[in-house]
């Protein structure tokens, strides 16, 4: 590989599998706990379940492009593609968090 540096696909590959997994995992263990309690946890498992998955395929296409030895545009354009559907899902739930966290600040600072 001349253009790509293996160690940083390697750390992709091997980080974006264990976050996803963790994640998933993690994700999946709030859902069942919410049901037992307040169903608040769903939403918040929900969409760690969604990033989890996407962490995963990023590490997936790191493994892929390291495995292949093929740096055509096609893999590596395939790899950017699941780093950018996850940061567009962070964004948009960054952007939910903050429309419903600064009304309830005003609403606390208000009391």
């Amino acid at each position: 590989m001349e253009y790509l540096e293996r160690d940083n696909l390697k750390r992709i590959a091997k980080w974006g599998k264990i976050v996803g997994v963790t994640s998933i995992i993690f994700s999946s263990i709030t859902i069942i706990a919410s049901f037992f309690g307040s169903l608040e946890g769903v939403l918040g498992g929900v969409t760690g379940i969604i990033t989890g998955y996407l962490f995963y395929q990023t590490g997936v296409e790191a493994s892929n492009i390291i495995a292949s030895d093929d740096l055509t545009t096609g893999n590596v354009n395939e790899l950017l593609s699941k780093y950018g559907n996850l940061l567009l899902i962070m964004g948009i739930l960054m952007i939910i968090s903050l429309v419903l966290i600064i009304p309830s600040i005003i609403i606390l600072l208000s009391m």
